[in-house]
């Protein structure tokens, strides 16, 4: 196995890597915080209904565990890395496209992250030279 150097590698690629690890930090924190706290009331017109968000919180711990292998795996140019980031930050993007009628900014901005990940693992990628 090859290493690599950060001095070497494109701008994009580290980019990439980080934002991709920032999410699946954000992602188990979200799922520990589901997992520990699991019981949710959510009151409506109908009533109020009572939820569990164990499963769904475990789910979400996982998710943000295999974004962080991806963001190391990313950085050290790996290329089932960058097929595993282009297809989370796909599935972000259209998830982003989702909230842009009930949060406008946070939307497009979500959008517009999740289409310079994409940018930068697809077309400079594999700029993560060997030394």
């Amino acid at each position: 196995m090859t290493t690599r150097s950060f001095d070497e590698t494109s701008g994009w690629v580290i980019f990439a890597g980080t934002m991709l690890a920032l999410a699946g930090v954000f992602k188990v924190i979200y799922g520990l915080a589901m997992v520990f706290n699991s019981d949710w009331v959510v009151f409506t017109t109908d009533g109020a209904w009572l939820l569990d968000l164990t499963a769904w919180g475990w789910i979400t711990l996982i998710a943000g565990v295999i974004l962080i292998i991806a963001a190391w795996g990313v950085l050290t140019g790996q290329t089932w890395a960058r097929v595993v980031g282009i297809i989370v930050a796909s599935l972000a993007a259209i998830n982003a496209l989702f909230t842009i009628s009930i949060f406008p900014l946070w939307g497009i901005v979500v959008l517009a992250l999740n289409v310079l990940v994409i940018y930068g693992l697809a077309v400079h990628g594999d700029e993560v030279a060997d030394v």
